[in-house]
């Protein structure tokens, strides 16, 4: 004796597309765990980039990349051999059409010359090599630290200007 059965999914994937349909947060195309990615320019490393969690969004009009979970950034700086810029965050978004890095909470950026910036959102135009911001900032150079609100300045900081300053500045008397 045969028996005819059928299935269908027809209510599954109702609901499926109902639950995709209303999210209210984009779906991400590829999630990467120990995200490292090694750029090089010319053959020399130029940038290491290392995050716990990468999101990639790259399927959409506007397309990103998040770092939820933090990132560090080593950027090797090609005229100075041993010279390096570090720069953490909590989290990060980078903007392919832009080329903007969006970082967020306890950004810091280090270099070999002992200078830092702290603040808690900054931008990087990558394509420029131009850092900014409109926020808070504490950048330390040659043992001073300077506070502000806004910041510009290429990567290296041999261009820094920090806005709206307050702090300590050791000031030397001009010989007579």
């Amino acid at each position: 004796m045969w028996a005819i059965v059928f299935f269908s999914c027809q209510n599954k994937q109702k609901e499926a597309q109902a639950i995709f349909v209303t999210r209210k947060e984009p779906v991400p195309n590829a999630e990467i765990s120990d995200f490292t990615a090694h750029y090089t320019l010319k053959g020399d490393l130029a940038l290491l980039l290392k995050s716990p969690l990468m999101k990639d969004y790259s399927q959409y009009d506007f397309a990103y990349q998040i770092f939820p979970q933090g990132i560090e950034i080593t950027i090797y700086n090609r005229n100075d051999r041993g010279g390096k810029t570090i720069i953490t965050a909590d989290t990060a978004a980078m903007y392919k059409a832009t080329e903007l890095l969006e970082l967020l909470g306890n950004v810091k950026i280090r270099n070999t010359q002992n200078e830092e910036l702290e603040t808690t959102h900054l931008f990087w135009d990558r394509t420029h090599e131009h850092i900014f911001t409109d926020d808070p900032v504490r950048f330390k150079r040659n043992e001073e630290y300077i506070h502000g609100t806004g910041f510009d300045s290429n990567m290296s900081f041999t261009d820094a200007r920090v806005n709206n300053v307050t702090g300590v500045f050791h000031v030397k008397k001009a010989k007579r």
